[in-house]
């Protein structure tokens, strides 16, 4: 009876950890540029990958949680993007050599507290 509890309650802990992880690194949603209170959705993140609106519409084809990067192609060539995501909502993303000029940007997470607050 004791190990049955035991077993229980871990299984319990171990669900309860996962869930707490999976939620904090997933990117899954809409980013939104946001310019004098106007939101632009600028990237849209799935379980499979998403879509990438910069210059155009690009498929993201592979997303590493790991490293924060993610990858998508344009013209048959395939583009690192690395990023930070902040618990608030912020995403900060470097698009490498895919633009000329500034490839630094910042989006929003679509009703996160920085989203909310950019919006104002």
């Amino acid at each position: 009876m004791m190990k049955k509890l035991l077993s229980l309650l871990a299984l319990g802990f171990s669900m309860i950890l996962l869930a707490s992880c999976s939620s904090k690194n997933s990117l899954n949603g809409k980013y939104y540029d946001i310019y004098d209170g106007e939101a632009k959705l600028v990237i849209e993140f799935t379980d499979n990958g998403g879509k990438f609106y910069k210059e155009g519409t690009h498929a993201i084809t592979d997303i590493d949680t790991k490293n924060q990067t993610f990858t998508f192609s344009s013209n048959g060539r395939d583009y690192v993007v690395t990023y930070t995501l902040s618990e608030d909502g912020t995403l900060k993303y470097d698009t490498g050599s895919f633009m000329t000029g500034s490839n630094k940007f910042v989006a929003y997470k679509e009703d996160s507290e920085a989203y909310k607050e950019a919006i104002k």
